[in-house]
């Protein structure tokens, strides 16, 4: 048994990579495909999509569904663990795709997208003012008039209010060759806080050796007529509201597990 130590402050970084390869299976099974499946109604509904910036795009198992629906999709991510893995995982499906590693708030790409998506709980590590207007900044200079924005956030009206010192287990899942991976995550919040600490303990098993890491990061608590209000600051105007990536997931405010926004660049 080893302990691999601690990090903080730097979302989670060494924790990503201790599981990169990992990833896409430690949650919902289904989650890729429903999610892929979600955008592409979007989309279509919307109209005009075809080119799709992924801003922290992790393993790219979402945009894999994508491209197999025809979009043409790029993914930037900070992670350099992800990116390795998202490449062989494009790899693996004959499909060609843009990766590469790169920071949301200071992209400079040389065209503009039809949709960018930021999902899986990126935005909420962006904590400092300065950070969340670099990188809405990023999001309109790369979007083309009338195209969308879909941001998944983590919802913490619905797991934080009303139970706001809490340890739970985030997943325990086996891989293909054995290897064991859990994780548990430890809250403790306040409803008049805005910034959370979100702390894991994980262990990873591989035959006899068992690896176990600590880490925590902020995370900046958002709610939704605040996130309304930032996004409409910086240039664009929500249209609708999910409670998650998946057909029919209205938001509702204490039960739904994630708030997405989805806004038109104006």
């Amino acid at each position: 048994m080893r302990f691999l130590g601690s990090e903080a402050g730097t979302a989670h970084q060494a924790w990503y990579r201790s599981f990169a390869k990992d990833y896409s299976s430690l949650y919902d099974a289904h989650r890729d495909e429903t999610a892929a499946a979600f955008l592409d109604r979007l989309f279509r509904r919307t109209g005009r999509i075809h080119n799709v910036l992924d801003v922290a795009c992790g393993t790219f198992s979402i945009n894999l569904g994508l491209i197999e629906r025809g979009y043409h999709v790029v993914g930037r991510d900070l992670s350099e663990a992800m990116i390795r893995v998202a490449r062989r995982n494009v790899r693996s499906q004959v499909a060609t795709a843009d990766v590469a590693r790169g920071d949301m708030r200071a992209l400079d790409l040389p065209q503009r997208f039809d949709a960018i998506l930021c999902l899986g709980t990126a935005f909420n590590y962006l904590v400092t003012p300065s950070d969340v207007n670099r990188a809405l900044g990023t999001f309109h200079r790369h979007l083309r008039p009338g195209g969308l924005l879909v941001l998944d956030l983590a919802n913490f009206d619905a797991w934080i209010d009303d139970n706001p010192i809490n340890a739970r287990s985030e997943g325990d899942y086996r891989a293909p060759d054995g290897t064991r991976i859990a994780v548990f995550a430890f809250n403790e919040q306040r409803r008049r806080k805005t910034v959370h600490i979100a702390r894991f303990l994980t262990l990873v098993q591989r035959g006899n050796r068992i690896d176990i890491r600590f880490d925590e990061a902020p995370m900046r608590v958002w709610r939704k007529d605040e996130v309304a209000r930032r996004l409409r600051l910086a240039g664009f105007r929500p249209v609708e509201w999910r409670g998650d990536l998946r057909a029919r997931s209205e938001y509702v405010r204490r039960k739904s597990p994630r708030l997405v926004s989805v806004t038109v660049r104006t």
